[in-house]
């Protein structure tokens, strides 16, 4: 234990934790946007745990450095390096939505920590060249700022600071374009894409401005001018540039795509920020929707723009892309470069180790036994970590799509970039960069005839415990993902298209009064809750998934959504629209109901026959899992054809699916992001946008 407490051992252990550190940096950097490609319980936990431990870690290790007996000539180096890291990571610069509320807890934390290196450098008296320090402390406020401003825009009142003018230029933006509105070439369609560095009116020239309208009726709005420095989705669709032509570079409207996506952006983040569009924006919203669908696939398109219109919204809540594509906000990231370029290679130069007889008495180090430092390889492992971090990010960045819409809008406002083609076809190469996919595109499925005897351990999950970690319930066991279909895909949104005038939505009823089976079926769809019609629809459906199995688009719709919806209920109820602890109350029912019905059945088809069996000898009818069974055998006898079955199943699945999006928690959308995201919360985008409500259910 003495051994422990000499001062090279105190050493050895600021060297390990200063490394670990910095491998903790470049994890996050490598794995932080993959959070929201991967629904991955074990991915998440890890990247929690790297994005907590980082912190105290920094603290503990700045804490030994303070407190430490003895000497050494890179103790600051290290310091200062520990500061860098605590706001590095760009493409994490926070867990979860609650982090964003602490933006200034966490400058708090900067302030303290900085103190205490200051404390160091002071009192350890160190003789060694300051001037590599010095570079690379230069980076530690820069870091700073860009992450507590991203902290800052991603909290609640800075979202409603951003949203302001966007918020009040769209209450009059359908104003601009009555009587002239054509989606297809995006007339009329002035939603802001960029607003450049001249729009935010200053206070000095509002004053003059209302001096000079003093007698006119005033107007309590945010001003937002629309100058040649605003580029609109309009512009972009009018400019003439080989780029942006679709006889040009341009031929799959994929790049005006990214702007639209990107302007979208800018609309739904508005529903974070409380606040609301008038009805014609969402009917002109509707119209554009109905445009992008008309086209071929058009539903390909619509999912597309949607998906990268979520990226940028989980990008805005979760990194510091906002803040760095911000007009000044770039220009600092390449001082910021400037100094590291500087930094690393002098801060090696001026560190390069000496041997112990050139070194002061009184300094303690580590070497080899060839004399070599390994206070020295230390320093260089983290100047090459965070090099290489600080590249990697730049690279990132560079091929973003936020790079990509800052390239589109500079060369849409910039005529004489019209006429180079070598700049035309770089900026091409670069928007044409085929980027990971913006998220898992899976359906996550659950099955009660399949997991409603599942028991999780509970020496893990107990009532100990459940205070540390997510409880899972009884008969809470998913079952293997789904691949988000194109057959899925294409009947959602034909769902979402029989609502011609964007009315409220129906849960259901309407496909199967298209079906003519409403008069047997639709009992189904009047129950207490939606929870409820959702598992007696989806115990219909998994029985007849084994007793009448075809190779048919229908099964596959129907099959895939009701798994989807029943894992909603099941895992995600705040996604829905019954109260969240309602639905984990009547899910737990449920599984007891199931469990004591179904007691000694093994097999899925044992539990089928006895549930046939129990619904044709009971009395008792009210009962979820008899009154399944019940729809499961009406569905028989209505038309005892596969074909026809199927169909009533997709369409009534594909229509509940369109039903549950809209939703009053888009917070709950939003915390999903970081989690690989769900299918409804790119419907959720869609429905919002057109303003579409849910219908009561039918009575």
């Amino acid at each position: 234990m003495k051994s422990l407490r000499t001062p090279k051992a105190s050493l050895a252990k600021i060297e390990v934790l200063a490394c670990v550190t910095a491998f903790l940096l470049m994890l996050l950097t490598i794995s932080g946007s993959n959070r929201r490609r991967r629904n991955n319980r074990k991915l998440r936990f890890l990247l929690w745990a790297a994005y907590t431990l980082t912190s105290y870690l920094i603290v503990y290790t700045l804490g030994l450095m303070t407190e430490a007996s003895f000497r050494n000539e890179l103790l600051p180096v290290w310091a200062t390096f520990l500061m860098i890291f605590f706001g590095s990571s760009d493409t994490y610069s926070v867990h979860s939505l609650e982090d964003c509320e602490r933006w200034k807890n966490y400058v708090w934390q900067y302030a303290l920590k900085i103190a205490g290196v200051s404390f160091l450098f002071i009192m350890s008296g160190i003789a060694l060249p300051m001037i590599s320090v010095l570079t690379l402390c230069l980076i530690v406020p820069l870091k700073v700022i860009r992450r507590a401003t991203s902290l800052k825009i991603a909290s609640g009142s800075g979202r409603q600071l951003t949203g302001k003018s966007i918020a009040d230029y769209m209450q009059s933006e359908h104003q601009l374009s009555e009587g002239d509105l054509d989606p297809s070439q995006m007339r009329g369609y002035r939603y802001v894409v960029r607003k450049g560095k001249t729009i935010p009116m200053s206070l000095k020239k509002l004053k003059e401005r209302e001096a000079a309208k003093q007698w006119e009726a005033p107007n309590y709005r945010k001003p937002l001018e629309i100058t040649d420095r605003v580029v609109t989705i309009e512009k972009v669709w009018k400019c003439q540039g080989w780029l942006l032509r679709s006889g040009g570079g341009d031929k799959d409207s994929k790049l005006k795509d990214i702007c639209l996506s990107f302007s979208l952006y800018k609309l739904l983040r508005l529903e974070f920020s409380d606040y609301s569009l008038p009805k014609q924006a969402h009917e002109k919203a509707w119209k554009l929707i109905r445009y992008l669908y008309a086209e071929g696939n058009g539903y390909e398109r619509a999912f597309r723009v949607v998906e990268l219109e979520l990226s940028f919204l989980f990008d805005s809540f979760y990194t510091s892309y906002p803040t760095i594509f911000k007009p000044l906000g770039w220009r600092l990231k390449v001082v910021e470069l400037l100094l590291l370029v500087i930094g690393v290679p002098v801060t090696i130069g001026l560190c390069f180790p000496r041997y112990d007889s050139n070194r002061p008495q009184d300094e303690v180090q580590l070497a080899t036994t060839g004399g070599l430092s390994i206070d020295f390889l230390v320093t260089v492992l983290i100047l090459l970590i965070f090099a290489w971090v600080e590249l990697v990010q730049c690279f990132f960045m560079a091929i973003s799509d936020w790079a990509k819409v800052a390239l589109l809008c500079k060369y849409v406002r910039t005529n004489s970039w019209h006429e180079n083609r070598r700049l035309e076809k770089l900026i091409r190469l670069i928007c044409r960069t085929q980027l990971p996919k913006p998220w898992e595109r899976k359906l996550q499925q659950y099955s009660l005839l399949e997991s409603y005897d599942y028991t999780p351990p509970r020496w893990l999950y107990n009532r100990i415990t459940y205070l540390f970690i997510d409880r899972i319930r009884d008969g809470q066991a998913q079952s293997s993902p789904a691949e988000l279909s194109a057959e899925v895909k294409k009947a959602v949104f034909r769902s979402l298209m029989s609502n011609p005038e964007a009315e409220a939505l129906k849960n259901g009823v309407s496909s199967l009064i298209r079906n003519e089976v409403e008069h047997e079926l639709a009992w189904a769809c009047r129950l207490d809750t939606q929870t409820q019609v959702i598992i007696v629809w989806h115990i219909a459906t998994s029985m007849l998934e084994h007793r009448v199995r075809i190779s048919d688009s229908n099964f596959i719709v129907a099959t895939s959504l009701s798994k989807y919806l029943a894992y909603l209920v099941t895992f995600y109820p705040k996604l829905l629209f019954d109260q969240p602890y309602d639905s984990e109350y009547i899910f737990n029912v449920i599984v007891m109901e199931a469990r004591r019905l179904l007691k000694d059945c093994k097999t899925i088809g044992e539990r089928i026959n006895k549930l046939n069996r129990i619904h044709k000898t009971t009395n008792v009818t009210n009962k979820v899992i008899i009154q399944g069974a019940r729809l499961g055998q009406q569905l028989l006898d209505v038309e005892n054809e596969p074909n026809f079955i199927w169909k009533v199943l997709a369409e009534f699945w594909a229509e509940l699916m369109v039903y549950v999006a809209p939703s009053n928690n888009a917070i709950a959308h939003a915390q999903h992001l970081a989690r690989g995201g769900e299918f409804v919360t790119h419907l959720w985008a869609l429905v919002s946008h057109a303003g579409i409500k849910r219908e009561n259910p039918v009575e």
